[in-house]
């Protein structure tokens, strides 16, 4: 689990819509910057996409594993430096609870997207 580790939850909000929109902050001095990459960090796109399920779960109090991502676009890089502030949005397909899209964005800067679809965690 990265959240107190890796970023920080700083705000939750449910929308009307059913998505919950989460303002998070980047820890610039977590180990993963050291080595991706010491001189100009660059948070790894498996990182977002593990922020993102750790979300999914917090938004649905529940655990889940990521079965399979439909789609991922990786549109602007996140770095601690330049975008230490990110929102990100959840939403749950209305018809199935376990559709997922998210966003990763700031501002006007959407830096990620993702559909894909999570299962119940075996314990």
């Amino acid at each position: 689990m990265l959240v107190k580790d890796f970023y920080a939850i700083d705000n939750k909000q449910v929308q009307e819509d059913g998505s919950v929109i989460y303002s998070v902050s980047l820890n610039p001095g977590h180990d993963v910057y050291k080595g991706h990459f010491p001189e100009k960090p660059i948070t790894p796109g498996v990182c977002n996409i593990q922020m993102i399920k750790e979300l999914a779960e917090d938004a649905q109090g529940k655990q889940f594993t990521l079965k399979n991502i439909d789609r991922c676009r990786l549109t602007s890089m996140v770095t601690p430096d330049g975008s230490p502030k990110l929102d990100v949005k959840i939403q749950f397909d209305a018809a199935d609870a376990y559709k997922l899209s998210a966003t990763i964005f700031y501002g006007e800067t959407t830096f990620m997207t993702l559909t894909g679809t999570l299962v119940d965690k075996l314990q």
